[in-house]
């Protein structure tokens, strides 16, 4: 089956980001550098806007806070030229994480503060849990327990969505992580209502559907 490097891109931005989780940061950069290679075929902005972001967080994980600098730069300026508010929120949370590795502290709350009402009128509560948990690694160094204690409990409601199997993993570990470092409790939260929620219809799937294409025609 022939390829078609659009969505190839898509997927292997998608791959840096389970690298990045994993802190496989030189697997991410190399994902990520594929994705930017691939947006340049069909030159999709939001391919470039994707592929420079994951670029730009691999960077912070391998210290190359330079190139971190440029490429989320680069992310927020095309992100907001094409109103992609959900690579914009990343990328913001991402500068916070960068301004808090150059000891930073206030600069990084200031990145933050640009994150807020957005992922919350989104709603984007990855987003948030993501935001919270930085803001907690920040009141951490500043040996605030408290604020700490605070922003990671906020970090672990909006990673829990609407519950485990159907919450932000990656959030909620983090979150706990940071509670158990100050020996504090999770929060109670409710757990999935399979109830709230109507069953998925049963569709019968048309392979080749209208949107079908024929493999030995994209050569």
């Amino acid at each position: 089956m022939a390829k078609i490097p659009q969505y190839e891109g898509v997927v292997t931005a998608s791959l840096a980001e389970c690298s990045l989780w994993l802190e496989d940061f030189v697997g991410a950069q190399a994902w990520a550098n594929l994705a930017w290679s691939l947006a340049q075929i069909q030159r999709i902005e939001r391919d470039f806007v994707h592929a420079a972001l994951v670029q730009g967080q691999a960077a912070i994980g391998l210290d190359d806070l330079a190139r971190s600098d440029e490429r989320l730069h680069h992310t927020i300026t095309r992100a907001r030229t094409v109103n992609s508010v959900e690579f914009e929120l990343p990328a913001l949370i991402a500068l916070a994480k960068l301004e808090l590795k150059r000891n930073h502290p206030a600069d990084a709350r200031a990145r933050l503060n640009d994150v807020w009402e957005a992922a919350e009128r989104g709603p984007y509560p990855m987003h948030q849990a993501d935001a919270y948990n930085v803001l907690a690694t920040i009141a951490r160094a500043e040996g605030d327990t408290p604020a700490a204690i605070d922003a990671a409990t906020k970090a672990y409601q909006a990673a829990w969505c609407d519950g485990p199997p159907y919450a932000y993993h990656w959030g909620l570990q983090k979150a706990k992580a940071h509670l158990a470092a100050f020996g504090a409790a999770e929060p109670d939260m409710p757990p999935f209502d399979e109830s709230k929620f109507e069953p998925l219809q049963e569709v019968e799937i048309n392979p080749k559907d209208e949107y079908w294409l024929d493999p030995d025609k994209l050569d």
